[in-house]
């Protein structure tokens, strides 16, 4: 794990809208840390996105092949 897991902002990224969600693509929210809650952010993508956010402020690779180092998650609300 990271020695910096608390500290370590996550950032995620709308970039395809898959369902009716009040959300849209380019839309940006950010984790201060991995089990911060974020105004504004649907609890549809908010509690699922926490294990991967956990996972990216761990450090843990991604197997995204072009780039392990961000996570390309597919959430429909």
């Amino acid at each position: 794990m990271s020695e910096d897991f608390w500290k370590t902002k996550v950032r995620i990224t709308y970039e395809e809208k898959l369902g009716k969600c009040t959300h849209n693509v380019g839309d940006t929210y950010v984790y201060p840390n991995p089990t911060a809650y974020i105004q504004g952010l649907c609890l549809g993508v908010q509690d699922p996105a926490r294990l991967w956010v956990s996972h990216c402020a761990a450090g843990i690779p991604s197997w995204e092949g072009d780039d392990n180092s961000i996570y390309r998650i597919h959430f429909q609300t």
